[in-house]
């Protein structure tokens, strides 16, 4: 097919919900009752699905307009997407200042229970969580007990191969 030389309304709308992801018909359905007064055929429905499937396919009316439309709202919402994530470090920043000057105001307060959380949470955040030791247990010969249960393991399937060689 020919590309067109003018976009109409409705094929910019056409690019517009196949970018959104409708399905053909989908748009076939929208132009037919948005645009019905300005394309009649005989059959009362101007655009079918096959029609807008063939403007989108490879050598389709709209297929090099379609890929220029996607890349360029492509780039628009990157640069959306990027101010959005700016302002966002912006919000953290100013909110995480905000929180670590109320939690040395807290350090003020009369409650002692009060100062030491805002003394543990401003520790936490400067020098990190504290670590946490894990009580693990181990066997009557000095293995932990996951390491004992591996070799018990091992030692079973050795005694099996032992017993079906033998056989």
């Amino acid at each position: 097919m020919p590309k067109l030389k003018r976009l109409t309304e409705y094929h910019k709308r056409a690019m517009e919900l196949k970018y959104k992801g409708n399905s053909y018909q989908e748009i076939a359905d929208f132009l037919n009752e948005k645009f019905k007064k300005s394309r009649k055929t005989k059959s009362g429905l101007s655009f079918t699905e096959q029609t807008i499937k063939d403007w989108f396919k490879e050598s389709g009316t709209l297929c090099e307009d379609h890929r220029l439309y996607e890349e360029e709202m492509d780039e628009i919402h990157k640069e959306t997407i990027d101010v959005i994530r700016k302002a966002g470090i912006q919000i953290r920043e100013q909110n995480f200042r905000l929180a670590n000057e109320m939690l040395i105001a807290l350090m003020g307060s009369d409650n002692d229970s009060i100062k030491l959380a805002a003394i543990k949470e401003l520790l936490n955040r400067v020098e990190g969580q504290p670590r946490q030791f894990l009580d693990v247990k181990k066997d009557e010969e000095g293995l932990l007990v996951y390491e004992s249960i591996i070799r018990k393991i091992e030692q079973e399937k050795e005694e099996q191969e032992q017993t079906g060689k033998q056989e």
